[in-house]
């Protein structure tokens, strides 16, 4: 089963390890900070106390061993030196051990020595101290000194400060992860907001929009980025619904023609010629529909992406070469004029061969539709730095300019009376354009209000 866990929770869970670590790693350190600070206070100390031990062994050095030892015993009670410390002959061998050093037990200590002082811990657990030793010259003789502090206080101290680390440590990490837990609610409670205002959005209130924070923040970005999703998908879902609506209906009047001239021929007994003037009627009627049908399969497919071609070169003075037949028989059967202007030489670009073919038929057919008899259609290629350009003239007529932006939508059509007398089904400029955005290009109409339009398609050169 999987574990599902609030970011807030996950957010504080984090804090805590990592402030954990952060303050358990500031803990050790200050503790040997404070460890280092008084051990470096301890051997000023040490350092200090050694010049008056070495004066006074170049004071008395010329005196015989016993007089030297009773002196000793006179400095130590007067705490020079501190009161604590050792003196050794040049062969090592203990000339005089103040009586505190001598109850501690603390042992000589092993490492060589050097005219440098060294500072080192001894003595047992219970008393330590620390020593400093040196080795010198007095009164032309060598000497090894060695002077020292009980650690005892010192190390009590540091034991009480670990006592506090310890028990502030724990809980400044528990206040720090409450305080942090706090901060993760207030700052999350904009995306519960989000949500819930989220989850109140359903397919029948698409027009509503998430409450933006006042804050200038991710959060903000995020809503307005959510809202301008909810923007597209509202865009796009009345777009569909009004496809459905659209097709519905121009699927219906067909079919309603088709039911009507069935259902008139088996009511009684009919004549040839009514039966054939019936068929004529379904026959033309189901092409429409199949027509609408490919056609709406076409963009359905487009919109899913699955159109997709291995794009060639195409010689598009060829192509339109090839279709001039076919929309001179179009062109007469209107009784408009269409001329053609294409360049001697080849004008290619990289696509798909029956696709554009399919373009250029769409936009001549469409030039000519709209156009009265007598008028003329002209279709022009001529070849630019990057880009193959197609004119398609016609002296129809034209477009109102409010009705530019929407020549592309599906069903749209300048006059609706007339394209459907024509069998338009108004998806051919729909068609058109997802054909041209597949190959890259771009397509503009020059339209005015009964003085015909221009088409414009530009293809990228191969």
């Amino acid at each position: 089963m999987k574990r599902v866990t609030s970011i807030r929770l996950r957010l504080a869970l984090w804090y805590f390890l990592s402030l954990a670590v952060v303050l358990a790693i500031v803990a050790v350190g200050s503790w040997f900070g404070v460890r280092a600070s008084l051990y470096h206070a301890i051997d000023d100390v040490l350092g200090q106390r050694l010049p008056g031990v070495r004066q006074f062994l170049e004071e008395h050095a010329r005196m015989s061993p016993e007089h030297l030892n009773e002196e000793l015993n006179e400095s130590s009670n007067l705490a020079v030196g501190g009161g604590l410390f050792r003196i050794y002959d040049a062969q090592g061998k203990l000339i005089y051990a103040s009586a505190g050093l001598f109850e501690r037990r603390v042992p000589k200590p092993t490492s060589s020595l050097g005219e440098r002082i060294q500072f080192t811990n001894e003595g047992p657990s219970e008393q330590p101290v620390r020593l400093a030793i040196q080795r010198l010259e007095a009164g032309g003789k060598i000497f090894t000194l060695e002077v020292a502090e009980p650690l005892r206080s010192y190390n009590r101290a540091l034991d009480h400060f670990e006592e506090l680390l310890w028990r502030c440590l724990p809980v400044l990490v528990v206040l720090a992860t409450l305080g942090g837990y706090w901060i993760s609610r207030r700052a999350l409670a904009p995306v519960d907001r989000i949500t819930q205002d989220a989850r109140a959005i359903s397919a029948t209130n698409l027009s509503a929009r998430l409450a933006v924070p006042g804050a200038r923040d991710e959060l903000q970005r995020l809503t307005l980025t959510l809202n301008e999703m909810l923007d597209r998908i509202e865009s796009s879902f009345n777009r569909v619904r009004q496809f459905t609506a659209d097709a519905s209906h121009e699927l219906r009047a067909p079919l309603t023609l088709i039911h009507t001239a069935a259902e008139f021929s088996l009511r009684r007994n009919r004549t040839p010629e009514e039966v054939l003037d019936a068929m004529r009627r379904v026959l033309r009627e189901s092409e429409r529909t199949t027509e609408l049908v490919n056609s709406l399969l076409f963009l359905a497919r487009a919109d899913a992406s699955t159109v997709a071609f291995e794009p060639s070169a195409v010689n598009l003075t060829a192509s339109i070469a090839e279709l001039q037949e076919q929309a001179s028989l179009l062109a007469a059967a209107r009784q408009v004029i269409i001329s053609f202007q294409l360049p001697a030489g080849p004008v290619e670009v990289a696509g798909d061969r029956a696709s554009l073919a399919r373009l250029f038929l769409i936009l001549i057919d469409n030039a000519i539709k709209y156009t009265a008899p007598g008028g003329e259609v002209s279709v022009e290629l001529r070849a630019e730095t990057d880009f193959a350009l197609i004119a398609i003239r016609d002296t129809g007529i034209g477009i109102a300019k409010d009705d530019l932006p929407l020549i592309f939508d599906r069903f749209w059509r300048a006059d609706k009376v007339r394209s459907r007398e024509m069998g338009g089904t108004g998806l051919g400029l729909s068609i058109a354009r997802r054909i041209v955005d597949q190959h890259g290009g771009v397509v503009n109409v020059d339209s005015e209000l009964g003085a015909g339009s221009t088409f414009f398609v530009r293809l990228p050169k191969a």
